[in-house]
């Protein structure tokens, strides 16, 4: 009976590691969203004028990503359409998966810059 106690208690301890291991991190980045190969240059994408070219990359299947100035991020709209918020400064929350540099978006606001 106590080798099954300790065989169980060190599954549970080992999948509770597992797992906050590749728990994602909550927060809030401001940036603009663009296509994940113009976010890479912020100096490019952190402007009004570079809507129509996102667009024109969304459109052809490129992945949408934050443009920051610490970096980009690849987005998880899910529902969320990236179109609705190029052109302008954004805040975006949701939770941050490091092992892929992808943020799960819970919401996308306009801000000033």
């Amino acid at each position: 009976m106590k080798k099954i106690f300790a065989v169980v208690a060190t599954v549970f301890g080992v999948a509770v590691l597992v797992g906050g291991a590749v728990a994602a991190d909550k927060a809030s980045w401001t940036g603009w969203i663009s296509d994940e190969n113009c976010a890479k240059d912020y100096a490019k994408s952190s402007k009004p004028e570079h809507k129509g070219c996102a667009t024109s990359c969304l459109r052809r299947g490129t992945k949408p990503a934050l443009a920051t100035d610490k970096g980009s991020f690849l987005l998880d709209l899910g529902q969320l359409k990236p179109e609705d918020n190029l052109g302008f400064a954004v805040k975006v929350e949701g939770e941050l998966n490091k092992e892929t540099n992808t943020i799960k978006v819970s919401s996308v606001t306009k801000v000033d810059k």
